[in-house]
């Protein structure tokens, strides 16, 4: 149901946005990054930091105040979004007057700004493909207010560019946001690392320096869902089932602390990482259990000899509260499971899984050299 306060109060918020934007002239030489997701932003901005700190101004959401104080005591420019006197007094005139902005997610404030045209406002994304919808094509938006699906649309309309891995990502973008989509084929940023021998080899010592185990390894990694969810998986029995070959980790999404609470004291699980990244633990990673999360689009690079199982225990009822890309059920590259016994039988009777036409579906464009095309890219729009 649509709150009419709600639905006023960003009304409001939108047009103390519009009216700030539309009185700011004054044009800068700026690149802004719109920061909310760290983890998947952080390779980019360090690339950005790199190559144009003189330029760069970080805006940031609450949830990312830890990596953005760090681009701070390095001397960079750094705002927090979520605060509206600054959002309206600092962050809204120089968006507006920027002549490059980065965005990791969708930030609802840019409905309200009024780019010049020189500006290039580019969507990175957090992810380099897609298995649940998002957008307008995400179930959730048919029960949402005809202004809110407006403000939506005023916000992808926003975006000139989006760096994508494939076609397909492209092709998801048009649909999902109604946009006609200028694609910037570079492949997903942090896929970098997957292509660098040295990084590789690093990451999987820091694994066996932290773990030291030599059995095999499955990691879980749902996807995060809203509503609170019990994952319906007793772990003691599945580590016992899964026996002595396997070491089962899990990796609770950061806001996930139900599923956390499920395998904290569980002794033969591993939960707590020791500050060891995500991508840092795929290449050593011999099963990748998942749902409907963005992980496997990675871990196909990361381990290409690996395997991948598709725990959907709420498949039906995800569909049809959030949504899942058409095709999820042929193009999954490993098998789809509902059940604690499908899972172990999966796991310890593994079929031949071949992630090359996956990658081709998805990774089309990933070539290992992202970052270098991208600092090209802001070079070349300097210079124009």
């Amino acid at each position: 149901m649509n709150n009419p306060l709600v639905l006023a109060s960003k009304e409001i918020y939108l047009r103390l946005v519009h009216s700030v934007s539309k009185k700011s002239k004054i044009k800068n030489n700026k690149i802004v990054f719109l920061l909310s997701f760290p983890s998947a932003s952080q390779l980019a901005l360090q690339t950005l930091f790199d190559n144009f700190s003189e330029k760069l101004v970080i805006c940031y959401t609450k949830s990312s105040k830890e990596l953005a104080s760090y681009y701070q005591k390095n001397g960079c420019l750094t705002y927090n979004i979520d605060d509206l006197p600054v959002l309206l007094k600092d962050i809204v005139p120089m968006v507006t007057n920027s002549q490059l902005v980065f965005c990791d997610n969708y930030f609802a404030f840019l409905a309200g700004i009024n780019f010049q045209a020189r500006t290039k406002v580019v969507q990175l994304w957090h992810a380099n493909g897609a298995i649940k919808t998002f957008g307008l094509a995400a179930a959730y938006t048919k029960n949402v207010s005809r202004k809110d699906r407006q403000r939506y649309l005023e916000v992808y309309k926003k975006f000139t560019h989006y760096v994508v891995s494939s076609q397909k990502m492209a092709n998801i973008f048009a649909k999902n946001y109604r946009q006609k989509i200028n694609d910037l084929s570079f492949g997903y940023l942090p896929t970098d690392f997957y292509f660098d021998k040295d990084w590789m080899q690093n990451a999987k010592k820091m694994f066996r320096d932290t773990f030291s185990t030599k059995k095999k390894v499955a990691l879980y990694v749902p996807t995060y869902r809203e509503n609170k969810v019990t994952i319906p998986l007793n772990f003691s029995h599945l580590a016992n089932q899964l026996g002595d070959e396997w070491q089962v980790l899990v990796k609770a999404h950061p806001h996930d602390s139900n599923l956390y609470q499920q395998v904290k004291d569980e002794s033969k699980i591993i939960a707590n990482f020791n500050d060891l990244d995500l991508a840092q633990i795929l290449p050593s990673v011999d099963c990748l259990i998942t749902d409907y999360s963005s992980i496997p689009f990675e871990y196909s690079l990361a381990n290409p000899e690996g395997e991948m199982v598709f725990f959907c225990f709420d498949y039906e009822q995800y569909h049809k509260e959030v949504g899942i890309e058409e095709g999820f059920k042929d193009w999954a590259p490993g098998p789809i499971v509902t059940t604690q016994e499908e899972l172990i039988s999966a796991i310890q009777c593994p079929f031949m899984q071949d992630f090359t036409s996956f990658n081709q579906m998805w990774n089309e464009y990933v070539q290992g050299d992202a970052c270098k095309q991208l600092v090209r890219w802001v070079e070349k729009a300097y210079d124009n």
